[in-house]
């Protein structure tokens, strides 16, 4: 009788054990070196925009992950390149009503502390928000040279 309490005790810590291993191992999150993050909860559908993690392991808890966002320079290409983001800018207009084509390219990196409010605002659509605003103001700033301006000295 002794022997099949202690056998009942020892598989009963055997399997909370186990069960606690396995709460601990879905409870870590990681985060790239080369990303930030944000804790996202998926019963609540919350993320916790005032704290961004950089790059290495987390105990996040379970229900929990991380969105990701770009730590490094990120390209934005207005080109017919494969991998452009998007088509030259065909519109534009200088000064004197010329029509011009522009392919063009440029870099752009996110401030860690301002992950959470760029996330709050757009979510993750925020790289179509910088592609429409620069595209907007290449088209502006075009319109203000006139055929006497020197683009290049």
């Amino acid at each position: 009788m002794a022997n099949a309490k202690l056998l009942c005790g020892i598989g009963c810590s055997i399997c909370a054990l186990i069960v606690v291993l396995v709460v601990l191992l879905v409870s870590i999150g990681t985060v790239e070196p080369i990303e930030y993050g944000l804790k996202y909860n998926s019963i609540s559908k919350k993320t916790d925009n005032d704290n961004v993690y950089s790059g290495g392991w987390y105990m996040i808890g379970p229900f929990n992950s991380f969105l990701s966002f770009p730590a490094t320079l990120v390209n934005a290409d207005y080109s017919n390149y494969p991998d452009a983001q998007m088509a030259p800018i065909v519109g534009g207009k200088d000064g004197s009503g010329q029509a011009m084509i522009l392919s063009l390219s440029f870099q752009y990196k996110l401030v860690e502390k301002n992950v959470g409010n760029l996330y709050s605002a757009y979510q993750t659509n925020y790289e179509k928000r910088f592609m429409s605003w620069a595209s907007a103001e290449v088209v502006t700033t075009v319109g203000l040279f006139t055929d006497n301006t020197m683009l290049w000295t």
